[in-house]
């Protein structure tokens, strides 16, 4: 993409890339989450010039399908096929079983290596009905698959299946999946529920420390316990790879002190997942 839509403080501006980069840094930091295609009107990013020397650029998780602005690739087919999967999913069962390590593409698959994986039952489960064994079979959801499918508008954000997350914590996906702009935040962490927040990442602070979500300026992930960890993972070696990254994550949301921030609190190191954009 080479122009982008600013609609910051009632004001609406198309920004061609070239002139955007040679803003201010404070009305970069300040409109990058307000960026849209002029296409179609999909959420849109604003990355950085690489360390390496790639070029700055505006692009788009969200384009509509019909949108010349969504240039093909691997990593975008990839993700259409994944909404497709997941709506069939929907439609067809009543239970799905969430697995957080779940391997569903070449790329995931090198990058989420955890130490030792907890046993979730498989896409198999054994159930005792009246006294009679019977064997039922689940469809096992991971975190890539149900990310790519909600950024390309599946159904499961408003599905009433039931999402298995460990033995016996089951939630409709309805009341599970959350995108962060739409984040409630509790009066305080102890008083606040889990849920699968998700969406885009609009940039990092200056120490990776901080992951701002894209569309809202009022909700902030921190990262600093488990950063390292996290980006080994997922393969992050500067800020612009943050930079218009699909999130999701399993946490809590509560405000801060003041009450003017938003804070989602991370489950762990491993209730996370980072689609990095694929150069």
């Amino acid at each position: 993409m080479l122009d982008a839509v600013c609609t910051y403080a009632g004001t609406q501006k198309t920004y061609n890339i070239l002139n955007f980069q040679k803003l201010p840094e404070t009305d970069i930091e300040k409109y990058r989450q307000h960026l849209k295609c002029p296409k179609c009107g999909g959420q849109a990013y604003y990355r950085k010039k690489s360390s390496d020397g790639k070029a700055a650029c505006f692009g788009s998780r969200y384009h509509g399908d019909d949108c010349k602005e969504g240039n093909s690739s691997a990593q975008r087919e990839r993700e259409v096929r994944h909404a497709t999967e997941v709506n069939q999913i929907v439609a067809a069962s009543s239970e799905i079983i969430f697995d957080f390590f779940a391997k569903e593409s070449k790329s995931s698959a090198e990058a989420r290596q955890p130490s030792s994986r907890p046993k979730q039952g498989g896409s198999n489960t054994t159930r005792s009905h009246t006294g009679n064994t019977e064997q039922i079979r689940l469809k096992v959801l991971g975190m890539e698959k149900a990310l790519n499918s909600l950024m390309h508008g599946s159904d499961l954000a408003e599905a009433d299946i039931l999402i298995e997350i460990g033995q016996g914590y089951k939630y409709k996906a309805k009341n599970l999946f959350v995108n962060f702009a739409d984040a409630e935040a509790a009066d305080s962490l102890k008083d606040a529920r889990p849920k699968m927040f998700w969406g885009t990442i609009s940039h990092a602070d200056v120490d990776m420390e901080w992951l701002n979500p894209s569309d809202c300026d009022d909700v902030g992930v921190p990262i600093k316990r488990y950063k390292d960890e996290i980006f080994k993972r997922f393969k992050v070696n500067e800020r612009r790879d943050l930079e218009g990254a699909g999130l999701m994550l399993f946490g809590k949301c509560f405000w801060n002190a003041q009450r003017t921030r938003k804070i989602i609190e991370l489950w762990n190191e491993e209730r996370i997942f980072i689609s990095v954009l694929e150069d």
